[in-house]
């Protein structure tokens, strides 16, 4: 990625240099390498030249059998040797996906091969190592030469993604890693000179050497994969020269790799402390995730006055009479709009959230089939705190120098109503929790999720009784509340309600249209006539001011489980008072401060029973 990015309006932002400090919320653009990235060729750079090359860019890269077993990963080097795996034995011969960019060797499956022999190379590995059933214990090969178990010239990982904990081992010498090791990405370089020494390195910085490394290491003989009891290593790219390259040479072929299998860590990075001079420092490394960030939860909390807008996507089936059915065009079901407010910015914190706000397009593919990733988000109560939602407008504005205030409307789109721990208002099982008959305390409006054998007695369900907390001392509770069996929530004194009980604000607007049809006679007057038999349906707004988080976080959670569409009873106010089916299409809240939270809903009269006659009533499990 160019230091100089097209999507952004902000100058002064350049490539990440080691040898400077920075400021908590500077900016940089981060490269393994500042300098050029050279795609493997074959030509020499005088002693030295390219000898074994693979990766999966190519169907021809592979042979395979029926089963699309790998027989072979072909060397890209022309006349130089291939590894096979010429065994009838499944658990040995790995399996190709044509359309990842990698292969993965799980367990007892290897691909091994013989013409490798050289005292002297540079080797490049960018390859991706699965959480092991026993990191303490359990080492993974990456590479080895030398075809006996042991000895044999090897480079394994060991350990656990942490600072001083995640290693690397040669032969049998191991090293601190400088980054995770496990479920990431790693180029590994290896630079072998004639028995004397072999140094590594692991994302472009020198992890360690050892001394006169074991003899395997000349060996013709080349292996991958072949560990026991391991969840997979996905092997992107590996390809080596005779000889061994500068540290210039070597710094052009890393950066390839980190500019091919390096989408997450390529791009600006966000200075969330003041950043000290160091290569360790840098945002890849144990030390530098400390100080750099790509998150937008690690720099900036939201203000009070933000807030969220619900519109649910249907299709109205119009059947007359005024009965009508509503149509769900997708499973998630509900449009969110959500206004995040950041006040009180000084320059430099507006500069960083509108670089950050301008770069999302930036972002990596959710996958090869689609668009960019979201900005995993925390949002304000009551909603979840790993919301995806895509930035889409920005308003900036500044009433004095270190005074900022920027607005950013941001949509979510992948959260589906038939997760029935929720769309936005999650089951957390610390705000909202699974029924159990013992609990600590019950506070009016709790919300429970009943998971009830019957379809129709399952769901959430909200106390509406007095405060009542359980005996306590320092270290807790003494003694549970215990619900009797006839205060749960299918009791015949339940002290739960499934209905919408909250009461609106005392100011009240209901409008009314009578759907006529009129006919206008020629030298006559006009004639009306009433439009079906349900020709007065309502559709009007409440208020809910100025409440509690907790009674707000009750509502919302209402509304969230009908998902725009689901039918309910609701009882009119005077002089009405009559009780009516409807469902929410439309609702918005604003978080005003701590417990003063004000919401707006639209609610529209439906001409059926609110509780359904026919059932659905099937588990659907992704796979």
């Amino acid at each position: 990625m160019s230091s100089i990015i097209s999507g952004l309006n902000i100058k002064n932002i350049f490539e990440y240099d080691p040898l400077l400090s920075y400021d908590k919320f500077d900016i940089i653009d981060y490269q393994l390498i500042t300098g050029i990235s050279v795609y493997p060729n074959y030509t020499g750079f005088g002693n030295t030249g390219l000898c074994s090359w693979f990766n999966n860019d190519y169907l021809e890269d592979f042979a395979t059998d029926g089963n699309f077993n790998i027989t072979g990963w072909t060397n890209k080097v022309i006349n130089s040797g291939n590894l096979l795996q010429f065994s009838l034995d499944d658990n040995v011969r790995p399996n190709v996906v044509f359309n990842e960019p990698y292969i993965t060797l799980k367990n007892l499956e290897f691909l091994s091969g013989t013409g490798f022999e050289h005292t002297k190379r540079t080797i490049f590995i960018a390859a991706n190592a699965s959480s092991p059933n026993k990191p303490n214990t359990d080492k993974q090969k990456i590479i080895k030469f030398g075809p006996l178990d042991s000895p044999n010239g090897s480079l394994q990982v060991a350990g656990t993604n942490g600072n001083l904990q995640a290693r690397l081992i040669l032969d049998n010498t191991s090293f601190f890693a400088v980054s995770p090791i496990y479920d990431e990405t790693n180029i590994f370089t290896l630079i072998q000179d004639a028995g004397t020494s072999l140094k590594v390195r692991q994302n472009g910085l020198e992890v360690g050497q050892i001394n006169s490394p074991n003899a395997q290491w000349n060996s013709s003989y080349f292996e991958i994969g072949n560990n026991p009891g391991n969840n997979g290593i996905n092997y992107y790219d590996l390809f080596y020269f005779s000889g061994i390259l500068s540290e210039t040479q070597i710094d052009y072929y890393e950066k390839y790799l980190f500019e091919k299998y390096f989408p997450e860590s390529d791009g600006l990075f966000f200075a969330k402390k003041d950043v000290p001079v160091g290569e360790q420092y840098s945002p890849i490394f144990f030390t530098g995730k400390d100080y750099w960030t790509k998150n937008i939860n690690d720099l900036f909390n939201f203000n009070y006055g933000s807030s969220a807008n619900f519109t649910a996507n249907l299709s109205p089936l119009k059947m007359g009479d005024g009965y009508k059915t509503n149509i769900v065009n997708t499973i998630n079901t509900l449009n969110a709009t959500f206004n995040l407010v950041y006040d009180g910015l000084t320059d430099a914190q507006a500069k960083c959230l509108i670089a950050f706000f301008e770069n999302t397009p930036e972002s990596t593919n959710k996958s090869i089939y689609e668009g960019f990733k979201g900005v995993t988000t925390n949002l304000f109560n009551p909603y979840k705190s790993n919301a995806e939602l895509y930035f889409k407008k920005a308003n900036f504005n500044s009433s004095y120098n270190n005074i900022n205030k920027i607005t950013i409307e941001a949509e979510s789109l992948y959260d589906s109503s038939l997760d029935y721990k929720g769309m936005h208002v999650v089951l957390d099982e610390i705000k909202i929790k699974t029924y159990t008959e013992t609990v600590d305390s019950l506070t009016t409006h709790d919300v429970f999720y009943y998971p009830s054998t019957s379809f129709i007695d399952r769901g959430y369900y909200f106390y509406t009784g007095l405060n009542i907390n359980a005996p306590s001392s320092a270290a807790g509770p003494i003694n549970k509340i215990v619900i009797a069996p006839n205060n749960s929530p299918t009791g015949v004194n339940s002290y739960f309600t499934k209905n919408f009980y909250f009461k609106g604000d005392l100011e009240y607007d209901v409008n009314e249209n009578v759907r006529l049809f009129s006919t206008e006679m020629k030298n006559s007057t006009i004639e009306y006539s009433k439009d079906g038999i349900n020709y007065n349906i309502l559709e009007f707004s409440i208020s809910f001011n100025r409440r509690t988080n907790q009674e707000a976080r009750a509502i919302l959670k209402f509304l969230d489980d009908k998902a725009g569409f689901k039918i309910f009873s609701y009882t009119l106010p005077q002089p009405y008072n009559k009780t009516i089916s409807v469902y929410c299409p439309e609702w918005n809240h604003t978080y005003n401060f701590i417990n003063n939270n004000d919401i707006s809903v639209k609610f529209i009269e439906f001409k059926n029973p609110a509780s359904p006659e026919a059932l659905f009533n099937t588990q659907i499990k992704l796979t």
